[in-house]
């Protein structure tokens, strides 16, 4: 039992119009993703209460968690984090983000072996964006305290403001066993019309993971090259 502890031509015309003759700033990313830098060491685990900032970079905005240390073995690097430390727990980040542009989160999911067999559910949003509840089903995976058996996930959503607050929530019934949260990472989609997303780029299947300028996304890759064709006239026929 877990015992706890406190503490490219068409494409420069259209490049032109993007940029506005200035340039844009990279995409900084999540920080902190694999849960490797906090106040103190964790040992095996400690508990993380509301409002703490003891996860560099990262909030608990609702409940608690647990941050991991030995406890069990990381998906990257040597900590992850348990999203139930006495019950259900909420972290967040905010991100820098340019409206009308796609990010993709990429994150691994386990649960506590030490809990009952069954679904432990994360839930990740993102401000203005739609929720999407992923489940870890410990029946299934049959993961250990040796062996976590991660599990790669994705989430996406589309940028409505300047800044965005990356949130992820354990949604499992209230107790000290949740699911488990580590090698959070988040990138941003090349957009149709910009230097990081060239026409060609619309062949082998590239069209789906491009956006226009407006955020749009294609459906096909005759409609991508139709957007470039008309040096941006076409949006793509996906609306974000």
């Amino acid at each position: 039992m877990k015992r706890r502890s406190t503490v490219s031509a068409s494409i420069a015309i259209v490049a032109s119009i993007v940029l506005a003759g200035s340039a844009l700033a990279a995409f900084a990313g999540v920080k902190n993703g694999s849960f490797e830098t906090g106040t103190g060491d964790p040992g095996a685990f400690v508990q993380v209460n509301v409002g703490s900032t003891v996860l560099t970079d990262w909030t608990v905005s609702a409940g608690s968690v647990d941050w991991i240390g030995t406890y069990w073995p990381a998906a990257a690097g040597s900590k992850s984090v348990d999203m139930n430390g006495a019950g259900p727990g909420t972290i967040s980040q905010v991100l820098a983000t340019t409206i009308g542009k796609t990010y993709v989160v990429t994150f691994a999911l386990s649960a506590n072996p030490a809990g009952p067999v069954g679904v432990y559910t994360l839930s990740v949003g993102a401000t203005g964006a739609t929720s999407t509840a992923y489940p870890f089903d410990r029946a299934v995976s049959a993961n250990t305290l040796a062996n976590m058996m991660w599990q790669a996930k994705q989430y996406s959503f589309v940028a409505t403001s300047a800044t965005t607050t990356l949130t992820f929530a354990s949604v499992s019934a209230t107790g000290p066993y949740g699911p488990a949260l580590d090698n959070v990472a988040v990138t941003e989609k090349a957009a149709a019309g910009t230097p990081g997303g060239p026409g060609a780029a619309c062949k082998s299947g590239g069209w789906k993971t491009m956006v226009d300028k407006a955020g749009n996304h294609f459906k096909n890759q005759g409609d991508c090259v139709s957007y470039f064709a008309s040096k941006g006239k076409n949006p793509g026929a996906v609306k974000h």
